[in-house]
């Protein structure tokens, strides 16, 4: 029996945030701490979940930019617990986003880049059939 070709998006896996990583922020990181999470894929887009605990409900920026370092989004907030998911649709546009969460109050910054992979994987089965 054959399998059906599956159009599988390793967003979970490929996607890679990398907040705590290699790539430290600019500035102190102190007490305001910003997450980002790929929560799922459909229609063509994907959709991300920004967290950012900002204590001091200091004036922050949250900007996402493509693999060309162009603002695709950028919005001004003072929330002290930011929680927004943002959709962005048509993902083989960009090889790249970056999602940039800027603190006005210390100067601090933290970088998240996604690198989006789509990819195709043929299954195919034989079974003994009696």
């Amino acid at each position: 029996m054959k399998s059906i070709v599956l159009s599988l998006f390793f967003a979970g896996m490929s996607l890679a945030t990398l907040a705590n990583g290699p790539h430290d922020p600019i500035g102190d990181k102190s007490e305001s701490t910003a997450e980002v999470k790929f929560i799922g894929s459909n229609a063509g887009g994907y959709s991300f979940n920004v967290l950012y605990n900002n204590t001091a409900g200091a004036r922050f920026s949250v900007a996402i930019l493509d693999e060309f370092g162009d603002q695709l989004y950028q919005h001004f907030y003072t929330d002290r617990k930011f929680d927004k998911n943002f959709r962005l649709p048509d993902p083989e546009s960009y090889g790249k986003l970056v999602f940039v969460i800027r603190n006005l109050s210390d100067n601090s910054v933290q970088r998240f880049e996604v690198h989006a992979d789509s990819r195709v994987v043929d299954e195919v089965k034989v079974k003994e059939v009696e």
